[in-house]
Formats: C-alpha cells, structure tokens, sequence
C-alpha cells in the first residue's frame, strides 16, 4: 500500500469568521495567510522524512478551508523544497479551466519537478461552479471533454484543432511536453458511472473518495469491469481511494477527539443557494443515483490507534482494491498545527511500516 499525505493549506484564522461560503475577502489576515505558506513547506519536510510517497493538494476557492486555488503553483513552490516525495494533484478543476493551459502548465511542471508529478483530473464539488459562473449541469460534459483535450494535447505530436461543445481552439500544439511518456500518472476523479467510464476507456486510474468502503467498491468495481470491456486490467496503483483519518496513540483518544468532529461544513452556502444546487446537480456512484454533497462535513474513514487503523486500512484494500491511499488527516476541535504534527509523526512510525505489504 501507498501513502498519500493530503496538504491542504490550513489557515488558522487569529480572529473568528463568519461559518458562511463564500468567505468575505476582508476576513483575510495577511500574516496568517503568509504561515500557511511556510507551515506547507515544514509539513512536507516531515512527510517525504518520514517515507510517505505522494503530498497532494487540491484546488477551492473562496474559503479559508483550502488554500489553494492554483495546484499546480503550489506543487512547483512546494517541489523546489523537497526532492524525492511526488506531488499528486487530485483538483485541477477540469471543467472550470482552460484545459490547453491547464496541460501546458502540468507539462512544465512535470518537467521542472524531474518527473514527479501525478495528475487527478476533477469536476468539482456543487459549489464550486458559482465560482466562475457556470451551470452546474454542463459540469459533467466540460470535465469530460477537458480532459480528452489535455490527454490529445499529451500525446499528439502534430498541431491539430479543437472544435468541441464546449471548447474551441484553432490550433493546440503544446510546449513543453511532460518529462513523463506518454504522460504522468493520470486518473479520473469521481464515484460515478461516467468516470469510471472514461477512465477505462482511455486507460488511465480512477480515484475515488470519502464514502464507505463498500460504496465506493461499487465505483471501483465498475470501473474494473468497464476495463475488462476495453481489454485492460487495472493494477492496484491505478486505483486512488481519499479518506479523513483521525489517529491517536489509543482507540479511545481517538474516539473522544470525534467528539468534537462537526456534523455540517465549517464554511456552509446559505440555505436557499444551497437547496439550488442541490436541484439543478446529478450525481451517482456507479450509475446508482445519490445527491450531492452540499454543507455536510467530510466523513471520517479511518479513526482509532495505529493498530486498529492498520485494519481498516488492510478492509479498504480487500473492498475497494486501491493501491494508494490519500490521507487528510483531522483535529477536531482543534486547529493548533502541532497536533497535526504529532499524528503525522504517529502514522510515520507505527501506521506506515506495518503497510507496505498490505
């Protein structure tokens, strides 16, 4: 089993802020803001230390929850600093950008990063289409045809034109090309049947997130069998399963950390935005129909001391087959970094090592 360590860029605000999405400009205190950056760096030290494989970083914007908007410019400050660990982006949100741009920015930086770099080529959540405007219902057929684009502008060495329903370009020839070939390790990110689709059909992983773990063995099952059709087998590395984690030296410190874990999202969209979207997005997990998630907190998968951790870690793998686990590690209830610290440095020496062969 491989490891992921999921770096989300936390501010710890010195003054309290409204519970609301999006999160007020004004709240923004500078001096925090510059030691997210720093505490990122101190973060990553650790984990490459301490034998992790992967630190990922997601996009989101107009929240203090994570902060980076721009993974690739966080991976490219962040890679400068270590120099072994791979830097996973599960979040560049395909279907919000400019997916020419997008996969000349990745290219560069696989190169600039000596070829450790691992895409996740997301949707988004519900939210995050009011970021820029766009109809929550196209999210699923721009995230599709984005990603057909960055993969051709990959892998086509001649100048060729675009011409889709949702993006159009008279010419794409991108420079650099990634240091990786054909490209870096490349996965679909979602539950659904349609990722799970496309991600078989274009033969590259499929990453899966936060349900249980026989839920998500549905996605993932799905995803294999649609595999089968296209006459490939995924191996366990292709399959990415990201989860919350609360560890603790013992099963009952654990237990009563959760105590504090919060039942709705810390930053939430108000009622009436929220009930919107809640009508106007589809979601499924494996064709199976289930609504989004709006303004409920991220549930925890993994929660006990190392030992019991190790277990559920070795029932992630037998029900969901994943190779690699992406893990963002929680305090409830607190957010001094150095309680972080501490359950990255737990996890290092008891968790990790009893692992590798699961």
């Amino acid at each position: 089993m491989k490891v992921s360590y999921f770096e989300t860029g936390r501010y710890h605000a010195p003054h309290a802020m409204p519970p609301v999405w999006p999160m007020p400009s004004g709240a923004y205190d500078q001096a925090a803001g510059t030691a997210v950056y720093q505490g990122m760096v101190d973060r990553i030290t650790l984990v490459e230390k301490l034998g992790f494989d992967w630190v990922s970083l997601s996009e989101h914007h107009y929240s203090p929850r994570i902060l980076t908007p721009s993974p690739p410019m966080a991976a490219a400050y962040l890679a400068a600093r270590v120099h072994k660990i791979k830097f996973a982006l599960p979040g560049p949100i395909v279907s919000h950008s400019n997916p020419v741009r997008l996969a000349e920015e990745l290219a560069m930086l696989d190169t600039m990063a000596d070829g450790r770099l691992v895409v996740g080529l997301l949707r988004g959540t519900t939210n995050e289409a009011l970021t820029y405007d766009l109809n929550p219902q196209e999210s699923r057929e721009r995230t599709d045809e984005g990603m057909e684009l960055i993969l051709k502008a990959w892998t086509e060495p001649q100048p060729f034109g675009w011409q889709g329903r949702h993006f159009r370009y008279r010419t794409v020839s991108v420079w650099p090309r990634p240091l990786q070939q054909p490209y870096p390790p490349t996965f679909a990110l979602g539950t659904s049947r349609e990722a799970g689709e496309f991600a078989a059909r274009n033969k590259i992983g499929l990453g899966v997130s936060y349900g249980p773990f026989d839920v998500m063995g549905k996605a993932t099952g799905y995803y294999r069998d649609q595999c089968a059709l296209h006459g490939w087998e995924p191996t366990s590395d292709q399959i990415i399963f990201r989860a919350n984690i609360v560890l603790a030296e013992t099963d009952a410190e654990a237990q009563r950390a959760m105590e504090a874990y919060p039942a709705q999202a810390a930053f939430a969209l108000g009622a009436g935005v929220a009930n919107a979207l809640l009508e106007l997005d589809t979601r499924n997990i494996a064709g199976e129909s289930r609504p989004p998630s709006v303004n409920r907190a991220l549930p925890i998968n993994f929660i006990g001391g190392p030992d019991t951790v190790v277990e559920q870690i070795r029932r992630c793998r037998e029900q969901t087959g994943a190779g690699i686990i992406d893990l963002g590690f929680n305090t409830p209830g607190s957010s001094d970094p150095d309680l972080l610290t501490a359950s990255l440095e737990l996890f290092g020496r008891k968790v990790l090592p009893h692992i590798r062969d699961i």
